[in-house]
């Protein structure tokens, strides 16, 4: 099987296009507007497929051994055909028509919105919201779509008053970058605010787990704790009670660890003076990071912290969960340089992560 997609300025165009590569016997399988970014390549994307003639009957003289092998690659190669169109009509079915709309740019924005992977029903909330809202004073399309995004942005990056102790505590899952984070907001929280720090470790998992944390507060000149327990977690904060700042790097927990977190969970969750950031890689596709960040609700983290931003082209997906699950982003990582890959999350930033044209950047300006 061969499957392949056209584009031309109309759909006929474009099955006439298909027709005169592929055959008569060629096999329309989807017809629809092109996505923004094969838009250069035509206004209409028709997608065909040729499905091969029988296979004639195998010729006695035909070695047993080589039919069997040319048979066997044959099915591979249309089991990866098959999927292709799978996943071609998945891709279609996401991006597809809404409802008929008065608008007629509205198909533009589902599919711009849609490109950014952002969830479908948030996607069908603000276009809804945009039509309920034509003929107010809003100049135009781009700007009621903005202005709806931005109603529903969370955003909690701002630093802690010079004076007020403040106690924070990163939790997440293995590799989020946690300790890496923790570090980067000793410099700009701490060093840069001069306030006095101290770093506590409580991950007891890894073999040396704290060593990395241990050696960050040599350099930055911070006072250091490596802990195993709830109680001594307890006893350290009473000694810091009069540090202006102090980190928390917790254990990544991994599905099957979920039960030895219960301690430091419930302690984290039921001090008021502490506020848990829950650490998520923007990388990490919708399902992922819907179950990540329902496994550590035990923490009830205040804010999400996305790091990786660096790693993928698609912001649509980490806004959906702050959206979703109401808690706002506080800060937002690019990279592993302390303290350069990070920046407060506000609302502005996150709009110019949302559109596809500035997603190329790795670095977040102001």
């Amino acid at each position: 099987m061969r499957i392949k997609s056209f584009y031309a300025s109309t759909v006929e165009g474009a099955v006439a296009l298909a027709r005169k590569e592929m055959g008569a016997e060629a096999m329309l399988v989807e017809s629809r507007k092109a996505p923004l970014e094969a838009r250069h390549l035509g206004e209409y994307e028709v997608v065909c497929a040729l499905v091969p003639e029988a296979e004639p009957a195998r010729p006695q003289a035909e070695d047993t051994g080589a039919y069997d092998a040319r048979l066997s690659s044959e099915l591979a190669e249309m089991r990866r055909q098959l999927d292709v169109m799978g996943k071609t009509i998945t891709r279609s079915a996401w991006s597809g028509a809404r409802r008929p709309s008065a608008i007629p740019e509205m198909s533009e924005w589902h599919a711009r919105l849609m490109a950014t992977d952002m969830d479908s029903e948030l996607v069908h909330q603000i276009l809804d919201a945009v039509e309920r809202r034509s003929g107010t004073e809003l100049s135009g399309l781009e700007s009621a779509v903005t202005a709806e995004i931005e109603k529903r942005i969370l955003v909690n990056g701002t630093p802690p008053a010079a004076n007020a102790p403040r106690v924070v505590a990163l939790a997440g899952p293995p590799g989020a970058g946690k300790t890496t984070m923790i570090a980067k907001l000793a410099v700009t929280w701490g060093l840069a605010e001069r306030r006095p720090l101290a770093l506590v470790s409580m991950d007891d998992f890894r073999v040396a787990g704290a060593d990395q944390l241990r050696s960050y507060a040599t350099i930055l000149g911070a006072g250091f704790q490596a802990l195993d327990s709830v109680g001594a977690l307890a006893q350290a904060l009473d000694e810091h009670h009069g540090k202006r700042l102090v980190l928390i790097d917790t254990p990544g927990y991994g599905p099957h660890d979920m039960d030895r977190a219960a301690d430091l969970a419930r302690f984290l969750s039921t001090r008021p003076e502490i506020a848990t950031h829950l650490v998520l890689t923007a990388s990490m596709k919708s399902a992922d990071l819907n179950h990540v960040a329902e496994r550590f609700e035990i923490f009830r983290p205040s804010s999400l912290l996305f790091t990786r931003l660096d790693e993928t082209a698609c912001f649509g997906t980490a806004f959906s969960l702050s959206v979703r699950r109401g808690k706002p982003v506080s800060f937002l990582g690019t990279g592993q340089e302390i303290p350069d890959d990070v920046a407060p999350a506000t609302k502005d930033r996150i709009l110019k992560l949302l559109w596809p044209q500035t997603l190329s950047a790795t670095r977040l300006a102001a």
